[in-house]
């Protein structure tokens, strides 16, 4: 039998409409100094954040940004366009979301991304449906200490040094760093308290069944929808509209949720109160987002900046980096797909 080395939370995607389509494109890579990545991007609101890969020299290639996952994986199209050779011996246990599978893997000699570089990387290859589409996953949560920006106004992602000090006009939550790497703030549905983890590879909000027994009534009755991961098995789960939601001084509404019980809250040690998984319909609608891993701070921006990140361009002394000073702690604004963000709450 093959000996088996772990990756553990390899990426959370659901349901269908993560295949939705994406046109691949070569996008050239802005220099910016001081910064480790400042690349264009391709977003899709409502499902997918996609940056320019490098592979062994060869690409861009189109590759899913996942905050909810902590390993990086490739799909078999690529694999076979760019001739890569099956690893042998040992097999990769990829965790995603909907259950657990062993799959093959490739060595990527090198990879990078704008400016940051990593060398003989282990990429499982992932024959899911969600990666029709995808030519392969980064996994952010073990990228190391790096703060990820995206702008979705001007379609820009940023990846910079982690530092001190203020974005300024954001709003900043303060987050913790779960055995995996990944970010989860503290919330509140309905007035439930909740553990909240960030993840932009999941295009809808996924609630546990301990939240949906604190929320719904056994008499509710609500649509059921299929849930896709990274690996083969299929889950399924009810999607229903979840009252306010309140992450950090921010309150969001009409937000659905969709109430599962999946593998993977075991896997966080998150199915015995309850949780969410804060996908893209939520982190979507706002202007722009930035995750620091190393200082485990999320910042939300709801008013649009006036010049993207790109424009901008620009590190101040100690990486900060500038989006734009604007103060808007005490507007209300209805965003994209119906939710509707609250600023200014204790």
């Amino acid at each position: 039998m093959n000996a088996r080395r772990q990756i553990l939370l390899i990426a959370a995607l659901l349901p269908a409409v993560a295949g939705a389509a994406v046109r691949s494109a070569a996008l050239s890579a802005p220099r910016l100094p001081g910064l480790l990545s400042s690349e264009p991007t391709r977003i899709n609101r409502a499902d997918q954040i996609l940056v320019p890969v490098m592979i062994d020299g060869k690409g861009p290639f189109q590759f899913l940004v996942d905050t909810g996952a902590n390993g990086s994986m490739i799909s078999p199209r690529l694999v076979k366009a760019l001739g890569l050779a099956l690893g042998r011996g040992v097999v990769e246990r990829v965790e995603g979301v909907t259950g657990t599978e062993p799959l093959p893997w490739v060595l990527i000699r090198r990879l990078q991304v704008g400016r940051i570089v990593k060398t003989d990387v282990r990429m499982p290859i992932c024959t899911s449906p969600i990666m029709a589409h995808l030519d392969g996953i980064l996994g952010m949560a073990g990228f190391g200490p790096v703060r990820i920006a995206v702008d979705f106004r001007h379609h820009r992602v940023s990846i910079d040094r982690s530092s001190p000090g203020m974005l300024w006009g954001f709003l900043d939550i303060h987050a913790t760093r779960t055995p995996g790497g990944l970010l989860m703030v503290p919330a509140s549905v309905g007035g439930v308290e909740v553990e909240a983890v960030i993840d932009t590879g999941s295009p809808e909000t996924l609630g546990n069944p301990a939240l949906r027994n604190a929320l719904l009534s056994r008499r509710d009755r609500a649509p059921t929808t299929p849930i896709y991961g990274v690996t083969q098995q299929v889950s399924t789960g009810i999607r229903a509209f979840a009252p306010p939601m309140i992450l950090g001084p921010a309150e969001i509404e009409h937000v659905p949720i969709v109430y599962s019980d999946v593998p993977i809250f075991a896997e966080w040690h998150l199915n015995s109160r309850p949780a969410v998984i804060i996908g893209m319909d939520v982190l979507g609608a706002v202007d722009s987002l930035v995750l620091d891993y190393p200082r485990a701070r999320v910042y939300l921006l709801t008013a649009p900046p006036p010049i993207s990140m790109a424009d901008a361009g620009l590190s101040l002394p100690g990486g900060l980096m500038i989006f734009a000073a604007y103060t808007a702690m005490t507007t209300s604004s209805s965003l994209s797909a119906g939710r509707v963000i609250r600023l200014g709450l204790a």
